[in-house]
This record gives C-alpha cells, structure tokens and sequence, in this order.
C-alpha cells in the first residue's frame, strides 16, 4: 500500500471515533443561504465507507437544526447530492453559515477538537494546492519544451513546497492536540514515506482511545501494509549482484505498444537504466537531467532505458508524453513495487538509475545532473 489516504481526494473514507470510545450529543444549528437545498443530511466518513446519521430540512428562512448523539470524528454536512462541507464533531453545539456566494463558503463554530481540524484543513489545502500548482506548471512546461533553466527553476519550486508538505505532516502529526487531528494530517502521506509517524499515531489512539472505531480500523490498515511492505521485500532477497564492474542482468518486457524489448538489444551503445514511475515525485524532478542527457547524447552512440513502476498504463503512457521522454525503450510489466526487473536490481527506491558501458557492464550507479553528463562523455569518446 504505496499511500494510505489522501483527505483531499478520499476524504469521503474517514471515519468516526469518540474521545471517550463511547458515544455523545451534539447539536448543530445552521442557516443556508443562496443554495435551493431542502433539507442537509449529516454523514459520518469511516476508512472504508460512509453512513447517514441523521438529516433535518430546510426552513424557508434557510435554517436547519440537528441534535443526536454519535461518535466524535469526521463527518460531512450534504446538501442534496453535490455539496459538501467538512468538520470534526464532537460534543458540543456548533454553529454553521453556509453560503456558496460567499467567498468563504462555509463557516463552522463549536468544539475545540474541530476548531484545531479547520485550522489544520485549511493549512494543508493552501500547501497542498500550492504542489499542485507547480506539478502543474512542471508538466506544461515540460510539454512545451521549455529551456532546462527553467524547467530547473519549477523543479526546484516543486521540490521545496513538497519539503514543506512533508515537514508539516512529520511536525504536525507529532504536535496535534487531538488524536484525531492527528491522524487527518499523518494520513496525508503515503504511509511507506511516513511509517514512524503512522505508526505513532496508531499507538496514541490505542492509548487514547482504547474503543474508538479509529483506533482498530486504522491499526488493521497499518497491520495490511506492514504485511505488503514484508511480501515486496521478498523478491529483493533474490536481487543479483549489479555493483559496478558487474554484467548488468537482462530485463526483457514490453514496451507500451506490447513489443518484447531486451536490454541486451541495446549492446554497443551506452545505456542509462532507469528505474522510475509516473507517481514518483522525485522522478519526474530528476527527469528534466535524463532528458537533457539523451538529446545531447543520442546521435553519438547514447540511449535511456526506463523501466516504469506503474500500475495503470495510461498513467504511464500519458507521462512518457508530458515529460519529453522521448527514447523508444520504455518498457514496464505493470506490477509496482512487485517489477521482476526491480527485484533483479535489488532496486528499494525511485529514481534508481545504471550506467552501463558498451558491452553491457555496470560502471556507474544513481548519477545525477552533470555528474551523469560527464560520465556519459567519458564513455562514448
């Protein structure tokens, strides 16, 4: 399990738990403004499926209220079948505006767990829209056949808003007050990148919240990605030697037409083995360097050899496009972390790169930027 959740695409898959693993009241009263909705329907959002838990109508003054009793946790206000606005409950009265002219859309007072939430909501939408941005940017321009300075400088902007990204759930995930907002922002991350932090956020709910639904759903979801990472890990033990000096080991898989292509096709040319994925941050920022590499070195006997971890082939076709990777030998057998030449390699991370020389042996590994150019050089004089 490469990611365990990300709230702003699955968010409709939390679920819901109680401080005291019990359950208590709440009471929401709210006014809706500008929208033609009849009545709201409140909905709690568990890790793997979302529940009704009650529903009140609309006055034709725009007011609504609700009061019952439910477990604290995530939940959403729906309004018909298309709206929807986000919050913590827990036991307390909130107050809710909700008004889709408004430039703040939705407003919700009530509970110091929640109020902790919007805070950390609207801190990781703002940065997490900011990665967006530039991965956005860093395509188009890449699409465009923009200069490698700038293609450089959006890299670099992507990788720094991504470092913000990842410090903020490592410190706000030990920080948070609550459990629960602790968890929202750990479960941000795929889980392999942050599994300390998963992992101690496990064990404050077991301590916290001995009966919350939280607390058990997400130790068995932990439990299923520990038992993964153990099955991937299998295939490595039965890596071969690839230290340089080493013959490198055939791969021979199908490129995105479905042609068988062997790396030992490519003997008498300089070949860079890499080792990447279309969902792979760090390879689409070290990618501009392959591009680069290769048009300055394909006419005098260089070429790229990339071995796609993706699942999806359109994911993996679509970003052979956006990234200018213009090489023929694209070649993947669709299995992830599971890649049988990933495991030859002994390949653990992505981007994993191999310089081969002309008759097929190893002579360098994982070089970058110009250290990468340099070598190339060296071997094709």
């Amino acid at each position: 399990m490469r990611r365990l959740l990300n709230i702003f695409l699955l968010l409709i898959f939390f679920s819901s738990c109680n401080l005291a693993g019990g359950s208590d009241k709440y009471s929401i009263q709210g006014t809706v403004k500008n929208n033609a909705a009849k009545s709201v329907v409140l909905e709690k959002l568990g890790l793997q499926a979302v529940t009704a838990v009650d529903s009140a109508a609309i006055d034709e003054k725009g007011a609504f209220k609700m009061q019952g009793v439910s477990e604290s946790g995530f939940y959403r206000l729906k309004l018909d079948t298309k709206t929807f606005f986000l919050f913590l409950l827990e036991p307390a009265e909130f107050k809710v505006e909700i008004d889709p002219s408004a430039q703040e859309v939705f407003k919700i007072s009530g509970g110091k767990q929640n109020d902790e939430f919007q805070k950390a909501f609207k801190q990781l939408g703002n940065t997490q829209r900011d990665l967006q941005g530039w991965n956005m940017a860093y395509q188009m321009y890449g699409q465009q056949g923009a200069s490698q300075d700038t293609m450089m400088y959006v890299q670099q902007q992507l990788q720094a808003v991504a470092m913000k990204f990842e410090g903020m759930i490592r410190d706000s995930s030990k920080t948070a007050k609550s459990p629960l907002v602790a968890m929202f922002y750990v479960t941000n991350g795929p889980v392999d990148k942050f599994p300390k932090e998963n992992l101690a956020v496990i064990q404050r709910l077991e301590k916290e919240l001995p009966k919350s639904s939280y607390t058990k759903e997400f130790r068995d979801i932990y439990t299923k990605y520990e038992q993964q990472a153990k099955q991937q890990n299998q295939p490595r033990q039965q890596a071969q030697d690839v230290s340089v000096g080493k013959q490198a080991p055939e791969i021979d898989l199908k490129d995105p037409n479905g042609k068988n292509i062997k790396l030992s096709s490519l003997r008498g040319k300089v070949v860079l083995v890499d080792f990447w994925a279309s969902w792979c941050g760090p390879c689409r920022m070290e990618m501009p360097n392959v591009v680069a590499a290769y048009k300055k070195f394909k006419d005098k006997g260089f070429t790229v050899y990339s071995i796609s971890l993706d699942k999806e082939a359109g994911a993996w076709k679509n970003s052979i496009a956006a990234l200018g990777m213009t090489w023929e030998n694209q070649v993947s057998d669709l299995k992830w972390w599971q890649s049988e030449a990933a495991a030859t390699y002994g390949v653990q991370g992505i981007p994993a790169a191999f310089l081969l020389d002309r008759d097929g042996k190893i002579v360098a590994a994982n070089l970058r930027g110009p250290a990468l150019e340099e070598k190339i050089a060296e071997l094709i004089k």
